[in-house]
């Protein structure tokens, strides 16, 4: 008879959640690039991974909405002190989370 052990430990660290922020600057005059940079820092801070093209969306009245993708270990936890990080920085306004998924593997 064969047995397969596995460790349940390592079917939970597998596990990644996968976040979209979308972040609003405080007004039109805010450099995006810098909102950008600003919010991977911090989220590689985090130690998360950026995922794909971070995006730019118009918003209203000229001002621009930057979107950012990132995967993180679910054993982290929330992201809730990493909004109030970024939403604290410098030319932001707020940070509003648009999804949140789990991935396996």
């Amino acid at each position: 008879m064969f047995v397969l052990h596995v460790d349940l430990q390592d079917l939970i660290n597998m596990a990644k959640v996968i976040v979209e922020f979308k972040i609003m600057p405080e007004n039109v005059n805010v450099d995006l690039e810098t909102v950008k940079s600003t919010a991977v820092d911090k989220i590689k801070a985090f130690n998360a991974d950026v995922l794909g093209d971070i995006t730019v969306e118009p918003v209203a009245f000229g001002i621009k909405a930057v979107k950012i993708r990132f995967a993180y270990d679910e054993n982290k936890g929330t992201t809730d002190d990493l909004e109030k990080e970024i939403s604290n920085s410098d030319g932001i306004q707020s940070v509003e989370v648009l999804s949140v998924s789990r991935a396996m593997g």
